[in-house]
C-alpha cells in the first residue's frame, strides 16, 4: 500500500471502530462512601468474569486459576512484583554447581501446609516430580521442566536438582505456578481429589467453592511471614458481564472489578468512590489461529490476515490509550522482546495479494469465537470481521461462554479465537514455549516450525545475554512470517478499585498481590 492510500484505509477503519464503540458504550453512575483508617482484617469482594476451573495448578492454563492458586500455593522462588526476576519463596537461597548441571535449594524452616504438616524436602521432591511428569496427559506444563533430569533430597531441608544440560533460567522456572509445592503424596490423596481441594503453604487457604458462582479464600493464620496477609478473606464472585461488574463496583457490592471494559475506565474515574487504574503488564492480546484446519493451514493466508489488521486504530479507539500496538508476540515487558521485528504492518494491498497466492485464492469461510459479555473482544472481532471480509474472506463471529471456549481450544474445535496471554515467569523462554513451541501444553494453535524449536533450545542454553536475545529475535521474526497467531496489542492490566482498598497492586507477571492488600473499615 502506498503512503498516500494508507490514511484513507486507516480513517475508514477508525470510523468503523468509533461507530461500534458508540453502540456498545454504557454510561456509568457515581457512588459515595466513607473512608476510615486502615487496620488488619476485612473481607474483600472481587468481581471477575470467569470462575476458577481447578485447584490443581499444573492442569490449567487459565489466568483466573493461576492467579487464584498463587494465593494458596507457593513455589521455591517467587516472582518479584516488578517482574525483574525472582526472590526467596519456600527456598531461602540457592546456588548453581560449578559444572552448571545442578542447582541446590535450601528450604525455609518452620513452614506449615494448611493441613498442619510441616514442609520438608520430601514434599519438594514429590511436587517437582509431579510437575515434570510428561506421561500424565492432564499435566499441561511438564514440557517446561524438560531439562530437569532428577530431583534429589540431600537432607530434610535441602534439595538438589540435576540437569541434562546447563539451564540458567531454572530459578525463574521454580517460580512458575506449575511448580507449586504440595504435601508428599498429596497428603494421602490423589490428583482428582486435589483438583477440588487444596493444601498449600500460601497466605490464603480455600474456604468454600460454589462452582460457577464464587470461590472464597480465608486467611492462613499460620503463614510463615509475620503480618501477612492483612485480609480475613477474599471472595471471587463470577460476574460475566462487563457492565454488571462495573455497576457492582460503583454500588459497593464489589471492592475490585477485574478487567473493566477499556472504554469505561474514564467513567469509573469520575466516581469519588472508585479508582480506575492501569498497571504495567506482560499482557499480549492476540488472535489464536488453528493452523491444523484446512482453511488456516497456509501461512500466506494467515499472514494476509495479519496485514489486514490496523493495530494503531484498534489501540487508539478500542483500548482508549491503555495499550500499544503489538509488533511481536513477546511483550516489551520481557528482556527478550525484539524491537526490529516486522510483524505488524497494516497493508491491505499486500493482504489481498497474499490471499490470491494462497491455497484459497477465492477466499475461505472463517468463524471467530469470542467470550460473551466482553465488550472489547466483541469490538475487536467485528473489526477483524470487516477487515478480513475486505480481503475476500467470509467471516462469522460466534459468542460463547468461557468454559466452552476453553473446551473448544483444548479439543482444537475452533478456527480463530480472540485471546490473551501473560508471562508467568521473568524469563522470555516461557512465553516462547507457550505460544510458539510446546503446542501440546500451550494454546493449541497446532503450529510447529523446526527452526523455531531449534533456536529456542539454543537460547535456553546460551549464557551470553546478547547472543540469547539474537536467537529470540530470530524466533520472533519467524513467527511473524508464519503468523500462527496474530498479535494485536500490548495491554495494561485494567482494574476498577474501591477507594476503601489500600495497597492493591497486581504484579507485572499477573498475580493479584493480595498478600499486601488492606481494607479501610
Amino acid at each position: 500500500m502506498t503512503a498516500r492510500s494508507r490514511p484513507t484505509a486507516r480513517s475508514r477503519f477508525a470510523g468503523l471502530i468509533a461507530a461500534l464503540c458508540a453502540s456498545l458504550l454504557v454510561l456509568a453512575g457515581c457512588g459515595s462512601g466513607d473512608q476510615e483508617s486502615v487496620r488488619p482484617g476485612g473481607d474483600l469482594v472481587y468481581a471477575r468474569a470467569d470462575d476458577t476451573t481447578t485447584l490443581l495448578p499444573p492442569t490449567t492454563t487459565q489466568n483466573e486459576d493461576i492467579w487464584t492458586l498463587q494465593q494458596v500455593y507457593e513455589t521455591l522462588t517467587l516472582n518479584k512484583p516488578d517482574g525483574t526476576g525472582v526472590q526467596p519463596g519456600l527456598a531461602t537461597d540457592w546456588e548453581e554447581s560449578k559444572d552448571k548441571l545442578s542447582w541446590t535449594f535450601h528450604l525455609r524452616q518452620g513452614v506449615k501446609f494448611h493441613s498442619g504438616k510441616e514442609l520438608d524436602a520430601d514434599d519438594v521432591v514429590f511436587s517437582l516430580d509431579y510437575a515434570r511428569d510428561q506421561e500424565d496427559e492432564d499435566n499441561l506444563w511438564a514440557g517446561e521442566f524438560a531439562p530437569i533430569k532428577k530431583v534429589k533430597k540431600v537432607d530434610d531441608h535441602t534439595v538438589r536438582i540435576d540437569l541434562s544440560q546447563p539451564w540458567g533460567p531454572l530459578p525463574s522456572y521454580m517460580a512458575l505456578f506449575a511448580a507449586s509445592i504440595y504435601p508428599d503424596d498429596f497428603g494421602g490423596h490423589d490428583a482428582e481429589y486435589m483438583a477440588t481441594h487444596a493444601d498449600g503453604t500460601g497466605p490464603f487457604a480455600v474456604d468454600t467453592w460454589n462452582k460457577g458462582q464464587s470461590l472464597r479464600l480465608k486467611k492462613n493464620p499460620d503463614y510463615w511471614q509475620e503480618g501477612v496477609p492483612s485480609l480475613d478473606s477474599v471472595t471471587f464472585n463470577v460476574v460475566t458481564e462487563d457492565n454488571t461488574r462495573r455497576l457492582q463496583l460503583l454500588g459497593g457490592q464489589a471492592d475490585i472489578n477485574q478487567e473493566p471494559a477499556p472504554l469505561s475506565m474514564s467513567q469509573l474515574a469520575r466516581s469519588q468512590d472508585v479508582r480506575a487504574e492501569a498497571f504495567e503488564s506482560t499482557k499480549i492480546l492476540y488472535f489464536n489461529l488453528n493452523n491444523t484446519t484446512e482453511e488456516l493451514s497456509d501461512p500466506k493466508l494467515r499472514r494476509a490476515m495479519s496485514y489486514a489488521i490496523d493495530r494503531r486504530s484498534v489501540v487508539d479507539v478500542v483500548y482508549a490509550g491503555y495499550a500499544d500496538p503489538a509488533t511481536s508476540f513477546i511483550s516489551p515487558g520481557l528482556t527478550g522482546h525484539a524491537e526490529e521485528v516486522d510483524g505488524s504492518e497494516f497493508d491491505m494491498d499486500k493482504a489481498k495479494q497474499l490471499v490470491k497466492k494462497s491455497d484459497h485464492p477465492d477466499g475461505a469461510d472463517i468463524t471467530i469465537q469470542i467470550p460473551s459479555g466482553v465488550a472489547d473482544r466483541e469490538l475487536l472481532a467485528q473489526i477483524a470481521q470487516q477487515a478480513w471480509q475486505d480481503i475476500g474472506l467470509t467471516v462469522h463471529v460466534q459468542k460463547l461462554d468461557d468454559a466452552t471456549l476453553t473446551t473448544n481450544r483444548t479439543n482444537g474445535d475452533f478456527q480463530v479465537q480472540v485471546s490473551y496471554a501473560t508471562s508467568d515467569v521473568s524469563d522470555t523462554s516461557q512465553m516462547i514455549n507457550f505460544l510458539a513451541v510446546t503446542d501440546d501444553s500451550g494454546i493449541r494453535s497446532g503450529y510447529g516450525n523446526p527452526k523455531v524449536e531449534k533456536w529456542a533450545k539454543e537460547a535456553v542454553a546460551e549464557e551470553d545475554a546478547a547472543k540469547q536475545n539474537e536467537l529470540y529475535a530470530k524466533i520472533q521474526q519467524q513467527v511473524a512470517d508464519d503468523a500462527p497467531i496474530i498479535p494485536v496489542a500490548y495491554q495494561k492490566a485494567l482494574y476498577g478499585i474501591s477507594r476503601d482498598v489500600v495497597d492493591f497492586k497486581p504484579y507485572v507477571l499477573g498475580t493479584y498481590g493480595l498478600r499486601e492488600t488492606k481494607l479501610k473499615h
